[in-house]
């Protein structure tokens, strides 16, 4: 592990201490990307009072990528959790130390919809192609002025390639450990008139392999296996000025095993079957802009759950449906060449409908309803003082968030069912940013956001069992919220040379949290969804990019994160304790060096240790791991390369139970016309 740690370091030293860089390796220092989704309107990167990273298709294509997330593990202030590799049944990706197990505390959208579960707040990494995306924009920190529920912790972007040239293909097989098989068909085209279209494919199995550790592998662990199919459709046209229109059509077919049988013929196994629909109309001229998108997805989750006890053999089955539909409007004036107004509304409705069905004694049938609506407006103003030497961002957001038509019912065991209420909740959510640009070589800025989240929809509808075990729902929960104060400073001490850093404290008051209630099932002690008083949260990052040469960049990143529970009245004995699966150190170092024989991509992260309980008696230890991609052009159009994830074949556990799949080599050939 010394050896390791020292060779990352190593890394970090020939940079001059860099740290990951967020734009394209040929605009590293210049920060000229024009992102959205810091302000929902066209920006560079120096304009928005706020942290925002930028993951271009040069840093995907350059790096040993399986998934989507494997590229978000090097930017400071995500947290990613896959512990099992791409056999993982839910990855979370997680950001500013939020609780490393609640995606629903960040807000993932796709193409500016979306695709956050109502019912559990999760996002399906899994069904995102790595192959089918331009680039990811993150916005860092509480975004719930412009975005709402779920954007507490920030805001993930995932834009989608749009063709751009009369005809483009691309294709691609790869093999690797495991049996792991992968074919990849794109083809896009474009008109003359502006109409374009896309179709993406793509399809992955994988033999799998034993993700419990020999420690604690009984007879009944088998290989966590894994098949699925990804298919995306795109039209458009964007020759008119003010009816520009894109329709999108996904659809996103598994079957993922989890590693354990006893009777099932196939194991225990899940199924994220997923279609989602997606509309957009925008248009605009010079001073005017505005954006219509409409959406709705369905993931019909299934779910085989067999285990064998002292107590006996136990089976359920889930079969759930989770649906979110809903429509965003968003209106861009420019008022003056210096001040421009945003306003837009947003409607969302998320709703479950699912049960357990229990195959053994007792034949338990838990079956639960229930529908969150969201009604939210927006109003942002922006500002540029003394010739955009000073940025001045102000914004407020109103949300309405109902519970409603929750239902409930089950055959017993269960002791306590609570009565399922409506409910109403509503949120304000300022915002204040201010920009510096006074000197080429240094911009800082000074900002307050806040952030909110309803709670998820099992936790108010549905008595059952959860990862923590046996939990009764609680249709009393109320919304969590969070204060964010941060500070950010972009340095540019020399050409090509881009050090930022920020420092932010955040307060978080009625933070949700899993508390044991005093009863118990099956001597399996029964938890609640509670409303903690409140939270802190103290970090900084540091990110920068060094190009060394026109083909040699050296990029790398530190992230501290600090966060505990304030005051908790119903639990005190858990105050002072820190928030489970949040790494207070992370580091991460790359380097990309193009030449005429190989292309050469060495990627290391450090993720330190995290408690992997609420009393913080126990703990997951720090560990470190390098990836590695060879890659030659060869013809101009053929690809051919070899990638390796965990080169030092460094298995390590990234929760209690489930153990990497340590080293992983793929070879790949892929074209391009």
């Amino acid at each position: 592990m010394k050896s390791k740690v020292l060779a990352l370091a190593c890394i970090l030293t020939l940079g001059i201490f860099p740290a990951f860089a967020q734009e394209m390796l040929k605009d590293t220092v210049t920060m000229k990307e024009v992102v959205v989704t810091g302000t929902r309107t066209a920006r560079n990167l120096k304009e928005i009072p706020s942290r925002v990273t930028v993951v271009n298709t040069d840093i995907m294509e350059s790096s040993p990528v399986l998934m989507v997330d494997d590229a978000l593990r090097f930017v400071p202030g995500i947290n990613v959790s896959r512990s099992s590799g791409i056999f993982s049944q839910r990855p979370m990706v997680t950001l500013r130390g939020l609780s490393g197990d609640e995606q629903s505390r960040t807000l993932v959208l796709m193409n500016g919809v979306p695709i956050n579960t109502s019912d559990e707040g999760g996002v399906n990494w899994n069904r995102i192609n790595p192959y089918d995306i331009d680039h990811i924009e993150i916005a860092k920190g509480p975004g719930s002025a412009l975005y709402g529920n779920n954007a507490m912790g920030g805001v993930i972007n995932i834009i989608t390639k749009k063709p751009q040239k009369p005809q483009e293909i691309y294709g691609g097989i790869s093999y690797g450990t495991f049996n792991t098989k992968r074919q990849d068909l794109s083809v896009r085209v474009r008109t003359e008139k502006g109409y374009y279209g896309s179709v993406s494919q793509y399809f992955l199995k994988s033999d799998g392999f034993n993700s419990v550790p020999d420690s604690d592998r009984t007879a009944y662990d088998i290989k966590s296996s894994l098949e699925e199919i990804g298919i995306s459709a795109k039209a458009g046209f964007d020759q008119s000025k003010w009816f520009k229109w894109e329709l999108q059509y996904d659809v996103f077919r598994d079957k993922r095993g989890e590693g354990y049988q006893i009777y099932a013929p196939e194991g225990c196994y899940r199924n994220f079957n997923t279609d989602l629909v997606r509309g957009l109309l925008k248009g605009g001229d010079e001073k005017t802009h505005y954006d219509f998108s409409a959406y709705y997805q369905m993931e019909h989750y299934y779910d085989i759950n067999e285990n064998m006890k002292k107590s006996g053999y136990t089976r359920y089955d889930v079969n759930s449906f989770r649906k979110e539909q809903g429509a965003i409007l968003n209106f861009t004036r420019e008022l003056t060449k210096d001040n421009t107004l945003t306003a837009g509304t947003e409607y969302k409705l998320g709703s479950i409908e699912g049960g357990d069905y229990y195959q053994t004694s007792p034949y338990d049938t838990v079956y639960n309803e229930g529908k969150i609506q969201t009604i939210g407006g927006y109003l942002q103003d922006e500002h540029a003082l003394l010739d955009n030497k000073i940025k001045i961002i102000a914004g407020l957001r109103f949300d309405q968030v109902s519970f409603m038509d929750g239902k409930y019912t089950s055959t017993s065991p269960w002791k306590t069912i609570p009565e399922l209420k409506d409910h109403t909740w509503t949120e304000l959510s300022p915002r204040l940013g201010l920009r510096f640009n006074f000197i080429p070589e240094v911009s800082t800025y000074l900002s307050y956001t806040h952030g909110f989240r309803a709670s998820i929809l099992d936790d108010l509808t549905r008595t059952g069992w959860m990862w923590v075990g046996p939990k009764y729902a609680n249709p009393e929960l109320g919304p969590e919220s969070m204060n964010n104060y941060e500070l950010g400073i972009d340095f540019f001490p020399v050409e090509k040379l881009k050090i930022t850093t920020s420092a932010y404290y955040s307060l978080g008051k009625d933070f949700l949290y899993y508390v044991s209630t005093g009863d118990s099932l099956y001597g399996r002690p029964i938890f609640r969804r509670e409303n903690v008083t409140n939270v802190t949260v103290k970090g900084a990052e540091i990110e920068a990019s060094y190009e060394i040469g026109n083909n040699l960049n050296v990029l790398a990143g530190y992230n501290y994160c600090d966060s505990k529970i304030g005051e908790f009245t119903k639990r005190p004995d858990l105050e002072k304790k820190s928030l489970k699966y949040v790494p207070k150190h992370s580091v991460s170092a790359s380097l990309f060096w193009k030449n005429k024989i190989v292309n050469v991509t060495l990627r290391g992260m450090y993720k330190g240790e995290q408690y992997s309980n609420d009393a913080n008696t126990s703990k997951i230890d720090a560990y470190t791991t390098f990836d590695l991609q060879l890659s030659k052009t060869l013809y101009e159009n053929f690809i051919v390369s070899l990638d390796v994830q965990d080169l030092f074949d460094n298995e390590h556990l990234e929760t209690s139970t489930s153990l990497s799949p340590g080293r992983l080599i793929t070879g790949r050939v892929a074209f391009k016309f």
